[in-house]
């Protein structure tokens, strides 16, 4: 099917997109989002802004991408980009990571915490799964609750004790307990930005409502065979491979607790401030060779420049209108938008909100 190409000269909203996954929660997620009422289960998480989508098990591949609103014709994300690459992507990105974005978005609701886990660097994800991208991502704490007396949180980084060998211990015991005693706590609170660089073993914890962003990349390496009530297979663990190349994809890096927090807690920076808007830079180049994130804080319209490259924006506190010289779209909030490379300037307007933008970098 031939797309029309005055499509992409918008930013492109997408449909609601919910998938299971083995934590528990989705009751804040859907609050946030403006949807129905729900109680907290395993459909937890929600895709919004995914040329990938997400492994799952049973799921063919392509399973979740994301598809455009009504209005913008019902299209997988991936047809589009397939249509139009350079269009979407950017030049330079289309040659780096052929037919796909380079950051992604999703958000997750934690009534619990995550399964322990890791995700591929650049070099393991070509040696064993044939891919371009690692999988480093970042958290947006957009929301906590407090529930059961436990302190919103999460898990990351090695602590000083742990060696290969130990950890390898643990997992074949399933000594849960342990295990995450081999992970920093990390205390967290609505606002703050958390980076998780590829290999670094983590875990979101309880009663958190995180945005993420993300490479290009849905692998992960989990090491708990039984948690929330569902077990975890051996393909689901380890993606396929053996435990022993598995397990290799661990950053076995330790820290302290100071220097944990000093790699994974971000500092935001102002890269512009007017009137009407704040414009922070809450990951940059200097922490990673990824992607980058930034947050608008607007009460009142601020003029989103055209870019030779796409960007995600994400609604994380109220609505936001955005509007070119085409059309004009409400971004709800909670909801997610992609900003094409061949989109023009972009009047964004909203009162007293908060945007994230999602911004794809090329290595070196």
């Amino acid at each position: 099917m031939e797309i029309d190409k005055s499509i992409i000269q918008n930013p492109l909203l997408f449909q609601n997109n919910r998938i299971q996954r083995f934590y528990i929660g989705g009751k804040l997620l859907n609050e946030w989002r403006k949807e129905e009422t729900a109680e907290d289960s395993h459909m937890c998480e929600e895709l919004l802004v995914t040329s990938i989508g997400a492994i799952s098990k049973g799921e063919a591949e392509g399973f979740a991408v994301s598809k455009t609103i009504e209005s913008q014709g019902n299209l997988l994300l991936s047809n589009i980009i397939a249509q139009y690459p350079n269009e979407i992507l950017g030049e330079d990105f289309q040659k780096y990571n052929p037919g796909n974005l380079s950051v992604l978005a999703r958000v997750g609701d934690t009534k619990v915490r995550l399964v322990m886990q890791c995700h591929p660097r650049k070099e393991d994800a070509k040696k064993y799964f044939h891919m371009p991208m690692g999988k480093t991502e970042a958290w947006y704490i957009a929301k906590t609750r407090d529930e059961e007396g436990q302190e919103p949180c999460v898990y990351a980084g090695f602590q000083k004790h742990v060696t290969p060998q130990l950890w390898k211990e643990l997992i074949e015991e399933q000594d849960v307990s342990r295990m995450l005693k081999c992970l920093h706590r990390i205390p967290v609170k609505e606002g703050q930005m958390i980076l998780i660089p590829a290999g670094m073993p983590h875990c979101v914890g309880p009663n958190c409502l995180f945005l993420e962003f993300h490479e290009c990349n849905d692998v992960t390496i989990r090491v708990e065979k039984h948690i929330n009530g569902m077990t975890v297979t051996e393909e689901e663990m380890y993606n396929g491979l053996s435990q022993e190349d598995g397990l290799t994809l661990f950053d076995y890096t330790t820290y302290s607790e100071e220097e944990i927090r000093e790699r994974v807690l971000m500092k935001g920076t102002t890269l512009e401030k007017g009137g009407d808007y704040q414009l922070e830079e809450l990951i940059g180049r200097q922490q990673n060779d990824s992607f980058g994130v930034n947050l608008l804080s607007l009460d009142g319209s601020w003029i989103m420049g055209r870019q030779p490259y796409h960007r995600i924006v994400i609604a994380v506190d109220g609505d936001i209108i955005l509007e070119t010289e085409h059309g004009r779209e409400t971004l709800i909030q909670g909801h997610g938008a992609l900003i094409p490379a061949e989109c023009g300037e972009i009047r964004m307007t909203g009162t007293k909100c908060k945007a994230a933008i999602g911004i794809p970098f090329l290595p070196n």
